[in-house]
């Protein structure tokens, strides 16, 4: 990787991390190139304002996070059911290593409401994200695995935020939580409740 690559992906890094725990508006220019040490010069060389790179890395949570969930739980052999369960897996494994990728975008939601930019580039990722989780409800509940009282939009909308909610109680509390029988309990719980009578 070439030097002004490795600097480009410091720079996201750098600032995923500090919009994750600071918020978008509490994080400035000026922290970034502290923490990734470099100067603003360097940083506009290859941003040209924290909004592009907060766009960068939305971009990041969709071709790293989303598109890869939705690659591997498509390419999976299995029925609906197993799909679901490919998902919480891969998700899971996903967290532990990306975790600030997986909350930032629940995270600055409430505080950049206003920012069109970055209200349209998150509902493109999330509409993404949930017509794939729809259609996979859509296919369970045909073949009689999904109990057919659940509105699939409802159901993946549920799904997502239940995923959300889990991720965050991690974060919050991942000193005393064992991952693997937290993963193992939410499978359970939601996907007990989902299966057809």
């Amino acid at each position: 990787m070439k030097q002004g690559e490795q600097t480009k992906n410091k720079i996201i890094r750098a600032a995923l991390e500090l919009f994750v725990r600071q918020g978008y508006h509490g994080t400035s220019i000026y922290h970034i190139t502290q923490k990734v040490g470099i100067t603003k010069a360097a940083l506009y060389a290859h941003f040209e304002s924290k909004n592009e790179l907060l766009l960068r890395i939305i971009d990041e949570y969709e071709y790293r996070y989303i598109d890869r969930l939705i690659r591997v739980v498509s390419e999976y052999d299995g029925d609906p059911i197993g799909k679901l369960h490919r998902a919480i897996s891969f998700s899971a494994e996903f967290a532990v290593k990306n975790l600030d990728l997986c909350l930032f975008l629940d995270y600055l939601t409430a505080e950049l409401n206003a920012n069109v930019g970055f209200l349209a580039a998150r509902k493109k990722v999330h509409d993404k994200y949930l017509q794939f989780l729809r259609e996979i409800f859509i296919k369970g509940i045909r073949q009689g695995l999904i109990n057919k009282e659940y509105d699939p939009d409802v159901t993946a909308l549920t799904f997502m935020a239940i995923h959300q909610g889990v991720l965050c109680q991690w974060n919050l509390n991942r000193d005393r939580l064992d991952g693997k029988k937290y993963v193992r309990n939410y499978r359970r719980l939601f996907m007990n409740g989902l299966r057809a009578p």
